[in-house]
């Protein structure tokens, strides 16, 4: 049995049955919604079309920023001559074609005060030692090696 409350505060007992029988009434709460008809081709298909979606945007994703056949190592920079920083770095490539570095220089709050992009041109060579003096505006703490890819 469960309890209920009148109106005057007086608590009255309710069977289990007379609580199944109780209707509301219309508008009060709202229509009852009807259970919804399941469309499992529905799900199907748009579960295919996402999965499909995902391994284009994968494949052309690796088809941007995948393996390059070009890779290069810094060596070293020297900052010592005002107003440049020599950069040295090496760069594996395919032979008989050419590459292109970008190649930058940081001051001590991380700013940005030099950028270049260095050809590297096509040869029989498949690694490339390469020293270049990079024009900065301020002074250098670093001289680094973005990435390289092949020259177009």
């Amino acid at each position: 049995m469960t309890e209920t409350q009148a109106t005057d505060g007086r608590v009255q007992a309710v069977s289990a049955r007379d609580a199944a029988d109780v209707t509301f009434p219309d508008g009060r709460y709202g229509r009852r919604r009807a259970p919804r008809r399941r469309r499992p081709a529905v799900t199907v298909v748009l579960t295919v079309a996402v999965v499909a979606a995902g391994l284009v945007a994968a494949w052309r994703l690796s088809e941007l920023y995948g393996q390059n056949d070009v890779s290069e190592r810094l060596l070293g920079f020297d900052d010592s001559v005002p107003g440049q920083v020599t950069v040295e770095f090496e760069v594996y490539k395919p032979a008989g074609e050419g590459a292109v570095c970008a190649v930058r220089s940081r001051d001590l709050a991380g700013a940005e005060i030099g950028y270049a992009e260095v050809e590297i041109p096509a040869d029989d060579a498949t690694h490339v030692e390469v020293a270049y003096a990079l024009a900065v505006e301020g002074q250098p703490n670093t001289g680094e090696v973005l990435r390289c890819r092949q020259a177009d």
